[in-house]
């Protein structure tokens, strides 16, 4: 997977919207395209990547700069209804892909460190399920804090379909997409390879960048993720997206990258995470349901107190365990 990072580098300089093209002009709009989309209540095969760094986990080792950060392949499918996204069948894993963030976590579970051992834990597949508000998982993480015969944890509710744990820009969201599409600083024609491997030519590319703060206002999606109000040290920080749609105004693909440095917080360790979502195709009828109930339990949490730390919330946060 290239770096979203270098993404970031090339496409996030501000530029004047141009003027749209003949072509351009009678492209679809995306916000009327998702209204529909809820409408008809389709469900998306999704396939997601990305990487978080936390900067309070980076340090120098013999003068020389160590980076704390994971990456992570999630790939599966949400289902829409009229509201939103409904349900999701996702599953994740996590990676160590540089050498230093590796040998980090490595140090730290060896020493005891819970989320460090946590985060080595998900680097073998989880899989998650949420339907009608709740939220069920299966995988290493949750199996020995499970009854015998039992093999999916129940860990309560959990909002927009489950389906927003690492991407932090909803725009199955309408009111969300209209204000990101307002404040829109370049669009133009495009096209991109998917991770299926197939081109896709004659897209429309849309760009722009949010503060925290005014995402948090418009986003309930985002609220949930942040889980409180940004404070002024956090309040400026930025999300850069960029929006794939087709000639219709489809949604995809989404790009976005957020970090928490502020100018004049460059004392506090700072996190910052990019995440790539693919819709891939668009399926009527497909209904995504819970597992059976005699295989689920409900968990307190992971297996031997550690926590849970699978949602980009944490890294928003950037908690110390």
């Amino acid at each position: 997977m290239r770096r979203l990072t270098a993404v970031f580098a090339a496409t996030a300089v501000a530029c004047t919207l141009p003027a749209p093209t003949p072509a351009e002009a009678a492209t679809g709009d995306p916000v009327a395209a998702v209204r529909r989309l809820l409408s008809a209540r389709l469900t998306a095969k999704v396939a997601e990547m990305g990487d978080v760094q936390l900067g309070s986990r980076s340090r120098l080792i013999n003068h020389t700069a160590n980076t704390f950060q994971y990456d992570f392949d999630r790939a599966g499918s949400i289902q829409l209804g009229r509201t939103g996204v409904l349900a999701s069948d996702l599953s994740r894993r996590l990676r160590f892909k540089r050498d230093d963030s590796a040998a980090l976590v490595k140090k730290d579970a060896a020493e005891g460190d819970a989320v460090a051992r946590s985060l080595l834990i998900q680097t073998r597949p989880h899989r998650s399920v949420s339907v009608n508000g709740r939220l069920y998982t299966t995988g290493s993480l949750y199996a020995p804090a499970l009854p015998k015969g039992k093999t999916w944890a129940l860990r309560g509710g959990i909002p927009n379909g489950g389906a927003f744990t690492d991407q932090v820009v909803n725009v199955f969201e309408p009111q969300t997409l209209k204000t990101l599409l307002s404040d829109t600083y370049f669009k133009k024609r495009s096209g991109f390879k998917d991770s299926n491997g197939r081109i896709h030519e004659n897209t429309m590319l849309y760009k722009g960048k949010i503060t925290f703060a005014d995402l948090y206002a418009v986003s309930p999606t985002f609220r949930a993720l942040l889980g409180q109000k940004p404070d002024a040290t956090l309040a400026p920080a930025l999300v850069w997206w960029w929006l794939w749609t087709d000639k219709d105004g489809t949604p995809m693909m989404v790009d976005s990258i957020w970090d928490t440095w502020v100018k004049g917080g460059a004392d506090r360790p700072h996190a910052r995470g990019a995440a790539r979502t693919e819709y891939l195709a668009w399926r009527p009828r497909v209904t995504i349901k819970p597992p059976s109930s005699s295989l689920v339990a409900k968990v307190e949490g992971p297996a031997g107190g550690l926590p849970e730390i699978d949602d980009v919330g944490e890294a928003l946060r950037d908690r110390r365990g």
